[in-house]
This record gives C-alpha cells, sequence and structure tokens, in this order.
C-alpha cells in the first residue's frame, strides 16, 4: 500500500535514499495485511488476553536475551582492568555495543519489573540499567576522583553513577577536561587537574568493572522477576482481571502496555531527536550535545533499536514481527486501518533511519540535517496516531504528562 503521508520532492542527494525507503516500503508490504500465522481474531476480550500474555513473554525473552550480554561486558570489563591493552580496550567497548543492542529494543518494553515504581507492579530496574534522558557527566568525573565506586554503598548511589551511561563515558571517552564547573569540589580544589593521565585512565578501568558488576546484578534481577520460578510477572500480566492486585483489570493492564509504547513520543521523539534538532532546548541551529550517545557514536542505531522493540509489542514477537500484537487488537475493535496506519508509520521511521547516510546523528547533524528532520518527522507520524487513534479506539489513557502536549 502506498504511505498515507507524501513528501515534498527531494534534492538529489536523495536519490539513494528514496530507493531505500522504496525497498523498505515495499518489503513492508505483507505488514498491512493481516498476518497469516496470527490466530484470527476472536473478540475483543480474547484478543486482549492473547497480547498481554504474548507480551509477558516477549519482554522475559528479551531479558534472558540481555543477562549473558551483561555477563559478558562484566567479564570484558574486568579484563581490561586487569590487563589495559589495545585488545582488551576493544573487547570490552564490543561488549558493550552488544549489550547495548539487546537493551535498547528492551527500552520500549518498561512494564513491571523494569518500570517506575510508580507504575503497577513497577520495579525500577530499567532506571538502574539506563537512566537516560538523566545524565551527570560530572557526577561520574566526580567519583573518579573520590573513588566512590569502591564504596560498598555504592550500588545505591544516584543512578547518574551508575548504569550504562556511566559505562560509556568511561569505556569511550578518552579526553582530558572535566564538565564539573567551578564550584564543584574537584575543580575548586584541583584534584580533578592533579591526577595524571595514567591514573585517570586507571581509575576509569576499576569504575567501569564496578558499573558493569552492577549492570549484571540488575539484569539477573530483571530475569528472576519474570521466570515462573522467580517472581513470576509473566504471569501476572497474563493473568490481569479480578483477584490479581497488580492488574485488576485487563484494561488496567493494557493501559501499562500502552504507556511503554510512548517511549517512542516521550524519549525517542522528544529527547533523542527534537532537543539535538534545536526544536526544544536549544538556542543554536543544532546541539549535537543533546544526542543520546555522545561517546559512542550509536544513536542513530539505539533509534533504530527502539523501533524493534516498538514493532515487537504492536505487531507481534515472533519472526518477522509474527505473533499477537496491539494491531490485533485494533483489528478486532473493528480498526483495521488503525492498525495499518501504524504499522506504515514505523516502516517510514525505518527507512528514514537507514537513509541517513552518515555513521550516526552527531555526522548527520553536520553535514545533512534535514536528514535528521525526517527521522524527527517520521518518528512524529508514530506518535500522532498513539495519541489519537490508537488510544481513542482501545479506550486507553495517555501517559501522565502527555495529555497537554499537542506537537
Amino acid at each position: 500500500m502506498n504511505p498515507s503521508r507524501t513528501r515534498p520532492a527531494a534534492p538529489s542527494r536523495w536519490g539513494v535514499r528514496a530507493v531505500a525507503l522504496t525497498a523498505l516500503l515495499c518489503a513492508a508490504c505483507s505488514d498491512n495485511k493481516p498476518k497469516p500465522v496470527d490466530p484470527p481474531p476472536t473478540g475483543g476480550t480474547d484478543v486482549r488476553a492473547e497480547l498481554l500474555s504474548a507480551a509477558g513473554a516477549c519482554m522475559l525473552t528479551t531479558a534472558r536475551d540481555f543477562l549473558p550480554k551483561a555477563t559478558a561486558l562484566q567479564a570484558a570489563t574486568v579484563a581490561l582492568r586487569d590487563a589495559p591493552d589495545a585488545a582488551t580496550v576493544a573487547a570490552a567497548r564490543a561488549a558493550y555495543h552488544e549489550a547495548m543492542d539487546v537493551w535498547q529494543v528492551a527500552e520500549v518494553m518498561q512494564v513491571g519489573p523494569a518500570a517506575p515504581r510508580s507504575n503497577p507492579g513497577g520495579g525500577e530496574l530499567r532506571d538502574n540499567i539506563y537512566s537516560f534522558p538523566l545524565s551527570n557527566r560530572c557526577s561520574v568525573e566526580e567519583q573518579l576522583v573520590s573513588k566512590g565506586y569502591e564504596s560498598a554503598s555504592f550500588s545505591s548511589s544516584l543512578v547518574t553513577r551508575r548504569g550504562f551511561l556511566a559505562l560509556e563515558y568511561l569505556l569511550f571517552y578518552e579526553g582530558a577536561e572535566t564538565a564539573c564547573g567551578p564550584n564543584s569540589p574537584i575543580v575548586a580544589q584541583g584534584t580533578w587537574a592533579a591526577l595524571s593521565a595514567d591514573e585517570r585512565a586507571s581509575r576509569k578501568r576499576a569504575y567501569a568493572a564496578v558499573v558493569a558488576a552492577d549492570v549484571h546484578t540488575r539484569a539477573q534481577a530483571l530475569v528472576d522477576a519474570w521466570v515462573p520460578e522467580g517472581g513470576n510477572f509473566q504471569k501476572t500480566l497474563a493473568t490481569a482481571g479480578p483477584g490479581n492486585a497488580v492488574f485488576p483489570s485487563t484494561q488496567v493492564a493494557l493501559n501499562t502496555l500502552s504507556d511503554a509504547l510512548f517511549y517512542v513520543e516521550r524519549e525517542g521523539k522528544d529527547q533523542k531527536l527534537a532537543r539535538p534538532l534545536a526544536l526544544r532546548d536549544c538556542a543554536s541551529d543544532t546541539c549535537p550535545e543533546l544526542l543520546e550517545s555522545q561517546f559512542a557514536g550509536r544513536s542513530k542505531q539505539n533509534l533504530r533499536l527502539n523501533l524493534v522493540g516498538f514493532r515487537r509489542i504492536v505487531e507481534g514477537c515472533g519472526a518477522d514481527y509474527a505473533g499477537p500484537g496491539f494491531d490485533d487488537v485494533l483489528v478486532a475493535a473493528g480498526a483495521e486501518a488503525v492498525a495499518t496506519r501504524l504499522r506504515q508509520q514505523v516502516v517510514e521511521a525505518e527507512a528514514a533511519l537507514a537513509a541517513v547516510e552518515e555513521a550516526d546523528l552527531k555526522e548527520a547533524l553536520a553535514q545533512d540535517k534535514p536528514s535528521v528532520q525526517r527521522v524527527y518527522d517520521d518518528f512524529k507520524g508514530i506518535t500522532d496516531v498513539l495519541k489519537t487513534d490508537f488510544i481513542t479506539t482501545l479506550d486507553l489513557e495517555p501517559p501522565a504528562g502527555l495529555e497537554g502536549d499537542n506537537d
């Protein structure tokens, strides 16, 4: 089917990108048809229950996929700490990328154990693993000077001192300056400047090993919270209804699942794209310093993987996104056109990301800002559907804080 939105004619450098967009849209034509491997909808209540069960299984699978990556990352940072050389640096960075590849899929699955404590069944594990957009590089550098990472209470310290954001800085940043201002003790007292380059590098390696170990502990806790032999949150989600203390109705559980999808609005469109594009919170033409991945150069990759996680809940978690998804619930509610439009918008966003020729968004902002703007526009296309026909059709409540967002 043709995309529901048209675009203005592109300049000549967009020839390759137009081909990429056409290919991706054509490859996704099957997404606009009922998926033959899905069971036919048998009624709103049954289809919704199937979605909850499938989504829980998907989240457990994703958590299980992440755990061995976290294990490998912990081992790689220990090896780097104990025997630093070019090979162990490269191995630790590669392990970071592999772990983040899985985690960025999970970012759109913040339900139950991963969700904030204010959410039903929230265990706040996600923020302890990856606190984006909450970050504080100065806080990490103050820990380097004080060796606060050696404290027995470090695992309960501020999330901005731990998790993947701290680890990205520790593994990838090679500069000598600090982000701390003159009021920071490490600047005012000269303790940062007093650190030799070798001592600073040694402490970064030791700190990285501690952070990676903490991430691994949280990864194990996430799996334990979902598995039947542990917290069995998979069953909690699948059995929403009377007698369920966390989800007293199917609708409450669906709202929680829907809230997780709005990651593409809050963190995706608004944080990862609008701010670097200077559409908000930026007084310059662009603000690359506001990109998500400041040191590892994976802002584009993260967005691509966020869409993978989104599709696994919206369309299905099986191969080629087969299986029960929110689109089946929309079809059962008589809104197949809404399901089709939502799938099309995601395909367009994937195509826009694929059409960014530069290695990452930092380079693209400098060399071809319109290509990043197109990614933003297509993410907005997704969220426009989410905020209107999607939640209206399924009688869902928008997440807190989005009610007045009309952009």
